[in-house]
């Protein structure tokens, strides 16, 4: 399970009391056509990304955003998946380099305009998703479907960031998803996985992210159809097969069908950390991958590319075979037809100190609350010491 970013930053966590299975954390699904892609040639080729967020520890005194971007793309992945939010600097320290603008940004464009961020978007990139809330809203979700002042905010800063990147980008052949963070745990209460969401917060949460896509449309239709770029906002479900299993009122089931968003992403920690052994993790994702398939409208005729993984975790220190489960979950999404499948995490965000509290973000080389490996649930690509996880060759053929 990968926890909030929001809930890591303001509240110590034991890491060690998340039970990993709670999550963070019909017929077969054909190929996804390639129309309605924003005027741009919508590659068909599956994406196997890497995220990178609140890591525990760095490797230089670099931005730490700009630190893990590079080491992404030296790793050979043409993929990433960050943060655009208003905790932009607590989840991406500088160290010594003084790169965040010394006055808090106004709106999400001026963010995406600062040097980390525009350092990130002009790497090799071909696909950039990122979890993005408002300096309007931020993550304030309760209330908006009575707060037409509030939607209206939601939606124009929405709109400005789409406009920037339609523009700046235009011709780059870079494809932009923006997303909300995990929605069940935003109905739910993060690990909340009895009963169901409330009708009041199914409501709002329509009417919010209903707001995010209108301001993406209104900055799609400005840009016509010949850009080179695309920009898709998506809808993120984390709980799909309490929907599917037991018939609980979840996003997927109550929320997505009404909103109508480019893309559906799926958090899958619910379906891809139960399985022991290859075969069930497939059986578990292909069922979730059909439900949302099932339910997720499809307004700009992506077909099955509307659906991607946007987060799965190996919990190399916790779960047994963390090279065969990657390899099952990517095997599978990439059959199935779907965008891609994005890797959590670059450095693992879910390390201890020694008295059990969650460890610091980006702690530097020799010092004291650095994690070492056994103190972290293995979230990572690269550890601790340097040293890179073997399921980085499991993605290297998705790369190639």
């Amino acid at each position: 399970m990968r926890k909030n970013i929001f809930a890591y930053i303001f509240v110590c966590v034991i890491a060690t009391l998340i039970f990993v299975t709670s999550g963070c954390g019909g017929g077969h699904i054909g190929s996804g056509s390639s129309s309605g892609s924003g005027g741009a040639s919508f590659a068909t080729k599956f994406t196997a990304g890497i995220a990178h967020v609140a890591g525990n520890y760095g490797f230089t005194q670099q931005n730490f955003l700009m630190e893990g971007a590079q080491k992404i793309s030296d790793l050979g992945s043409d993929s990433i998946f960050v943060y655009l939010t208003p905790s932009f600097r607590t989840v991406y320290p500088d160290q010594s380099s003084n790169s965040w603008p010394a006055q808090t940004p106004a709106n999400l464009t001026v963010l995406a305009q600062s040097k980390p961020y525009a350092s990130v978007f002009n790497l090799p990139f071909k696909t950039i998703v990122l979890s993005t809330f408002t300096f309007a809203n931020n993550d304030r979700v309760r209330g908006m479907a009575a707060s037409p002042d509030r939607l209206k905010a939601e939606e124009d800063e929405f709109y400005q960031l789409a406009k920037y990147l339609y523009s700046h980008f235009a011709g780059s052949n870079k494809t932009f998803v923006l997303k909300n963070w995990e929605g069940d745990w935003v109905g739910l209460g993060q690990g909340n996985t009895t009963g169901n969401i409330s009708e009041n917060t199914v409501r709002d949460m329509i009417a919010w992210l209903s707001a995010r896509q209108r301001g993406v449309n209104r900055a799609r239709s400005e840009a016509g159809g010949s850009t080179g770029v695309r920009v898709f906002n998506a809808v993120e479900v984390n709980r799909v097969l309490d929907y599917a299993q037991n018939g609980m009122t979840r996003v997927i089931n109550a929320v997505v069908p009404k909103v109508n968003a480019d893309m559906v992403t799926y958090s899958s920690y619910d379906s891809t950390t139960i399985g022991t052994d290859q075969h069930s993790v497939q059986q578990s994702l292909t069922e979730a991958l059909h439900t949302i398939e099932k339910l997720a409208p499809d307004p700009l005729g992506l077909g099955n590319r509307r659906i991607l993984i946007s987060e799965y975790g190996l919990y190399e220190n916790q779960l047994v075979g963390p090279a065969w489960r990657s390899e099952a979950v990517l095997s599978t999404a990439s059959n199935e037809g779907i965008y891609g499948a994005f890797l959590w995490n670059l450095f693992d965000n879910e390390c201890a100190e020694a008295n059990g509290q969650a460890a610091p973000v980006d702690v530097a080389q020799g010092q004291p609350l650095r994690p070492k490996n056994a103190e972290c649930r293995g979230l990572w690509i690269v550890r601790p010491d340097g040293s890179t996880s073997p399921v980085l060759a499991v993605l290297q053929k998705y790369w190639q």
